[in-house]
C-alpha cells in the first residue's frame, strides 16, 4: 500500500496562506479551514472518549468531534493531505475488528487479517504532530509543557511537500502490558507529545487505540536502538485471543529480508462473565518473534 505524494494539483499557485503550516510551500488556496488535529475519521461516533486534552476535568471524557478543530492548514494542503488520515482510519479499523474476532465467543478458528500501511502510519502521526504543536493546544505532561518544546516544523513541512515523502518518526511497538490499557468504550483513541527528560527534547508521540499503545520516535538513530521491550517498524501484529488471532499486516515501501512481528495476548473472556461481554483486559505474556 504505497503512500501517494501529498502535494496539491498542479499548477502551483505561488500563494502562502498566513496561518496554514504548510504556507512556506507557496502553494497554498482558499481560506484556512477547519482542521481536525486528530483525523475526524478515529473520533467520530457515538462512543466517542478522549484523554489528554488539556482543558479536560476528568481523566476520561465524551466529546463532540466538533470540539477538536482548529484552523491551521488552508482548504488547498487540507485536501492534498487527506490521504494520511485515510491511512490512520484504515489502521483504526483494523484494530477495532481484529480485537472483535480474537475476542468473541464463537466455535470458528479461523484467523482474520489486515492490511494497512505502516509507511502511511507514520507520516500521519509526523502530520498530527505538527497540527498538535500549530494549533496552540497546551498539552501537559507531569513535567513538561509542549508549547516549551517545537517539532522540526520546517523538516516536517519540507517531507510533507516532498514527492516522495518520507516521516521523519518512527512506530515502535511496547512488548510489556503495562505500557498497554484497558479498552475505554468500543471507540477509544489517545494521543499525547513524549518528551525526554534527559535531553531536554521533543522525542515523539504517543497514540494509543483500543488500549494498544503506538510510540513514534523522532529521528531514531536506529531501528535496534530501543531496548528490547519495543520493536520499531513491526510488519505484523498479533492480536491472539484464546481460540482465534486477528494479524494486522504493516506495508513498507522498504522490505526487511525477516518480518518483525509483534504478539499481544489478549487476556480470555472469564467463566463467570456473561456470554457477549468480551474481557478488555491484557494478560501479562506479550511475545516477541
Amino acid at each position: 500500500m504505497a503512500v501517494a505524494s501529498l502535494i496539491p494539483p498542479a499548477p502551483a499557485t505561488g500563494e502562502p496562506q498566513s496561518g496554514c503550516y504548510m504556507a512556506a510551500t507557496a502553494d497554498c488556496g482558499g481560506r484556512l479551514s477547519r482542521e481536525h488535529y486528530i483525523s475526524r475519521g478515529l473520533i467520530d461516533g457515538p462512543e466517542l472518549r478522549v484523554r489528554g486534552m488539556p482543558w479536560q476535568r476528568e481523566e476520561v471524557a465524551r466529546f463532540s468531534p466538533d470540539n477538536l478543530v482548529a484552523r491551521i492548514l488552508c482548504r488547498r494542503h487540507n485536501s492534498a493531505m487527506s490521504p494520511l488520515d485515510a491511512h490512520a482510519i484504515r489502521f483504526f479499523l483494523a484494530v477495532e475488528a481484529g480485537l472483535k474476532h480474537a475476542q468473541r465467543r464463537s466455535l470458528s478458528r479461523k484467523s482474520r487479517f489486515y492490511m494497512t500501511s505502516g509507511d502511511g502510519l507514520e507520516l500521519w502521526a509526523m502530520k498530527t504532530l505538527a497540527s498538535l504543536y500549530a494549533s496552540g493546544i497546551e498539552f501537559m505532561t507531569p513535567e513538561h509543557r509542549f508549547r516549551d518544546f517545537e517539532p522540526p516544523m520546517e523538516r516536517i513541512v519540507a517531507e510533507l511537500s516532498s514527492p516522495n515523502p518520507c516521516s521523519i518518526m518512527t512506530l515502535s511497538l511496547p512488548l510489556t502490558q503495562d505500557a498497554h490499557e484497558e479498552q475505554i468504550g468500543r471507540r477509544a483513541v489517545s494521543i499525547g507529545p513524549i518528551v525526554d527528560d534527559e535531553t531536554g527534547e521533543l522525542s515523539g508521540l504517543l497514540v494509543r487505540m483500543h488500549g494498544i499503545a503506538l510510540v513514534f520516535n523522532i529521528d531514531l538513530p536506529d531501528e535496534d536502538a530501543l531496548p528490547e521491550t519495543e520493536i520499531a517498524r513491526p510488519d505484523m501484529i498479533d492480536l491472539i485471543g484464546m481460540d482465534r488471532t486477528s494479524r494486522i499486516f504493516l506495508s513498507r515501501a522498504k522490505r526487511r529480508p525477516e518480518a518483525r512481528i509483534v504478539q499481544i495476548r489478549l487476556s480470555h473472556p472469564r467463566k463467570d462473565r456473561p456470554a457477549g461481554r468480551p474481557d478488555r483486559g491484557w494478560n501479562r505474556q506479550p511475545l516477541r518473534k
